[in-house]
């Protein structure tokens, strides 16, 4: 599985069969959200959004499951805040 998604370096590891809460992820990150899909070394990329954060996970979900070959990650298409800021997030 090539599936990659954001989480705070905080955040409790979450339990295998539990799915993201989304809520959080929109209030923490964005509100809009982006799947971007490496296909291969050759550059064959692609980006689809913006999508609620529930919608990319499951369109993530959806594309990893038929090509698990894939790299497949779920992005934030938008925080507000600097680099500073967003740097605190993730690391403190």
């Amino acid at each position: 599985m090539a599936l990659i998604y954001p989480v705070q370096a905080d955040a409790p590891e979450p339990d295998e069969d539990t799915d993201p809460d989304f809520e959080e992820l929109a209030a923490d990150l964005s509100d809009t959200w982006l799947v971007e899909i490496a296909v291969g070394e050759d550059g064959d990329d692609a980006c689809f959004g913006p999508l609620t954060a529930r919608a990319a996970w499951d369109l993530a979900i959806d594309l990893d499951d038929r090509r698990p070959e894939w790299t497949v990650s779920v992005v934030p298409l938008h925080v507000a805040g600097t680099a500073e800021e967003l740097v605190e997030l993730f690391e403190d």
